[in-house]
Protein backbone atom coordinates (compact mmCIF):
# COMPACT_ATOMS: atom_id res chain seq x y z
CA UNK A 1 0.00 0.00 0.00
CA UNK A 2 0.97 3.60 -0.50
CA UNK A 3 -0.67 6.67 1.04
CA UNK A 4 -1.17 10.15 -0.38
CA UNK A 5 -3.15 13.32 0.25
CA UNK A 6 -5.18 14.72 -2.64
CA UNK A 7 -3.21 17.31 -4.58
CA UNK A 8 -5.91 19.95 -4.20
CA UNK A 9 -5.51 19.98 -0.40
CA UNK A 10 -1.86 21.07 -0.56
CA UNK A 11 -2.67 24.40 -2.22
CA UNK A 12 -2.46 27.21 0.33
CA UNK A 13 -2.03 24.94 3.34
CA UNK A 14 -0.33 26.56 6.35
CA UNK A 15 3.29 25.45 6.81
CA UNK A 16 2.68 23.81 10.21
CA UNK A 17 -0.22 21.79 8.80
CA UNK A 18 1.81 20.81 5.77
CA UNK A 19 4.60 19.59 8.05
CA UNK A 20 2.17 17.47 10.09
CA UNK A 21 0.64 16.00 6.95
CA UNK A 22 4.09 15.08 5.67
CA UNK A 23 4.98 13.53 9.01
CA UNK A 24 1.76 11.46 9.07
CA UNK A 25 2.35 10.30 5.47
CA UNK A 26 5.94 9.39 6.25
CA UNK A 27 4.77 7.29 9.22
CA UNK A 28 2.27 5.48 7.02
CA UNK A 29 4.47 4.97 3.96
CA UNK A 30 7.55 3.95 5.92
CA UNK A 31 6.04 0.63 6.98
CA UNK A 32 4.36 -0.30 3.70
CA UNK A 33 5.62 -1.64 0.40
CA UNK A 34 4.32 1.07 -1.95
CA UNK A 35 2.47 -1.44 -4.12
CA UNK A 36 -1.18 -0.95 -5.04
CA UNK A 37 -3.58 -0.03 -3.82
CA UNK A 38 -2.69 3.62 -3.49
CA UNK A 39 -4.88 5.29 -0.88
CA UNK A 40 -5.45 8.98 -1.52
CA UNK A 41 -7.12 10.99 1.23
CA UNK A 42 -9.40 13.94 0.56
CA UNK A 43 -11.91 16.01 2.50
CA UNK A 44 -15.65 15.63 2.16
CA UNK A 45 -17.91 18.68 2.10
CA UNK A 46 -19.56 17.49 5.34
CA UNK A 47 -16.26 17.61 7.28
CA UNK A 48 -15.46 13.94 6.92
CA UNK A 49 -13.00 12.33 4.53
CA UNK A 50 -12.96 10.14 1.47
CA UNK A 51 -10.29 7.56 0.74
CA UNK A 52 -9.73 6.77 -2.93
CA UNK A 53 -8.31 3.25 -3.39
CA UNK A 54 -6.52 3.12 -6.75
CA UNK A 55 -5.50 -0.17 -8.35
CA UNK A 56 -4.27 -0.96 -11.86
CA UNK A 57 -7.63 -2.59 -12.64
CA UNK A 58 -9.91 0.03 -11.11
CA UNK A 59 -10.66 2.09 -8.09
CA UNK A 60 -13.17 2.53 -5.31
CA UNK A 61 -13.98 5.09 -2.65
CA UNK A 62 -14.44 4.74 1.07
CA UNK A 63 -16.71 7.46 2.43
CA UNK A 64 -15.89 8.42 6.00
CA UNK A 65 -18.76 10.74 6.76
CA UNK A 66 -18.60 13.37 9.43
CA UNK A 67 -21.43 11.54 11.24
CA UNK A 68 -19.23 8.43 11.40
CA UNK A 69 -16.27 10.34 12.84
CA UNK A 70 -18.02 13.12 14.78
CA UNK A 71 -17.45 11.62 18.23
CA UNK A 72 -13.80 10.59 17.66
CA UNK A 73 -13.04 14.01 16.11
CA UNK A 74 -14.61 15.82 19.08
CA UNK A 75 -13.01 13.58 21.68
CA UNK A 76 -9.56 13.64 20.06
CA UNK A 77 -9.60 17.40 19.73
CA UNK A 78 -10.54 17.68 23.41
CA UNK A 79 -7.73 15.37 24.47
CA UNK A 80 -5.05 17.20 22.50
CA UNK A 81 -6.37 20.55 23.75
CA UNK A 82 -5.99 19.28 27.32
CA UNK A 83 -2.52 17.95 26.51
CA UNK A 84 -1.58 21.40 25.21
CA UNK A 85 -2.81 22.97 28.46
CA UNK A 86 -0.86 20.39 30.41
CA UNK A 87 2.32 21.54 28.66
CA UNK A 88 1.79 24.84 30.46
CA UNK A 89 1.78 23.03 33.80
CA UNK A 90 -1.99 22.89 34.25
CA UNK A 91 -2.04 19.18 35.16
CA UNK A 92 -0.12 16.67 37.25
CA UNK A 93 1.37 13.28 36.33
CA UNK A 94 -1.86 11.33 36.90
CA UNK A 95 -3.67 13.70 34.60
CA UNK A 96 -1.02 13.03 31.94
CA UNK A 97 -1.51 9.31 32.27
CA UNK A 98 -5.29 9.69 32.05
CA UNK A 99 -5.04 11.90 28.97
CA UNK A 100 -2.59 9.56 27.28
CA UNK A 101 -4.97 6.66 27.94
CA UNK A 102 -7.95 8.68 26.68
CA UNK A 103 -6.00 9.43 23.50
CA UNK A 104 -5.40 5.70 23.01
CA UNK A 105 -9.08 4.91 23.52
CA UNK A 106 -10.15 7.52 20.97
CA UNK A 107 -7.64 6.16 18.46
CA UNK A 108 -8.89 2.62 19.04
CA UNK A 109 -12.53 3.61 18.56
CA UNK A 110 -11.79 5.64 15.44
CA UNK A 111 -9.55 2.91 14.07
CA UNK A 112 -12.29 0.30 14.45
CA UNK A 113 -14.76 2.59 12.66
CA UNK A 114 -12.33 3.10 9.79
CA UNK A 115 -11.57 -0.62 9.54
CA UNK A 116 -15.27 -1.42 9.36
CA UNK A 117 -15.84 1.22 6.65
CA UNK A 118 -12.88 -0.04 4.61
CA UNK A 119 -13.52 -3.78 4.91
CA UNK A 120 -15.91 -4.03 1.91
CA UNK A 121 -13.36 -2.24 -0.31
CA UNK A 122 -10.37 -4.47 0.42
CA UNK A 123 -9.32 -7.41 -1.68
CA UNK A 124 -7.52 -10.64 -0.83
CA UNK A 125 -4.10 -9.88 0.59
CA UNK A 126 -5.06 -6.34 1.58
CA UNK A 127 -5.51 -5.84 5.29
CA UNK A 128 -6.05 -2.93 7.62
CA UNK A 129 -5.05 -3.93 11.14
CA UNK A 130 -5.88 -1.76 14.13
CA UNK A 131 -2.40 -0.19 14.24
CA UNK A 132 -2.72 0.94 10.63
CA UNK A 133 -6.34 2.06 11.13
CA UNK A 134 -5.24 4.21 14.08
CA UNK A 135 -2.63 5.88 11.87
CA UNK A 136 -5.21 6.38 9.14
CA UNK A 137 -7.40 8.13 11.70
CA UNK A 138 -4.52 10.47 12.54
CA UNK A 139 -4.19 11.45 8.88
CA UNK A 140 -7.95 11.78 8.42
CA UNK A 141 -8.16 13.95 11.54
CA UNK A 142 -5.33 16.18 10.38
CA UNK A 143 -6.82 16.81 6.95
CA UNK A 144 -10.42 17.13 8.13
CA UNK A 145 -9.81 19.41 11.13
CA UNK A 146 -8.30 22.85 10.85
CA UNK A 147 -6.48 22.96 14.16
CA UNK A 148 -5.02 26.10 15.68
CA UNK A 149 -1.24 26.24 15.19
CA UNK A 150 -0.50 25.49 18.85
CA UNK A 151 -2.44 22.19 18.64
CA UNK A 152 -1.13 20.94 15.31
CA UNK A 153 1.86 19.08 16.73
CA UNK A 154 0.27 18.20 20.08
CA UNK A 155 -1.33 15.02 18.74
CA UNK A 156 2.10 13.37 18.36
CA UNK A 157 3.06 13.74 22.01
CA UNK A 158 3.02 10.86 24.44
CA UNK A 159 3.58 11.31 28.13
CA UNK A 160 4.52 14.44 30.01
CA UNK A 161 6.70 17.10 28.37
CA UNK A 162 10.40 16.84 29.01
Amino acid sequence: MRFRIADRLWDGVRPEREEEWKHALLDLNHEHDGHPPILTFDRRDDGGAVIHLERPDGSSEVQLTFDLLRDPFRDYREVITRLFRADAGAFGMRDWESLDYAKKLVHDDAGMRIRKAMRPHLRDGEAIDLKLARRLFTLVFLIAQDLPAELVTRHRSHGPPT
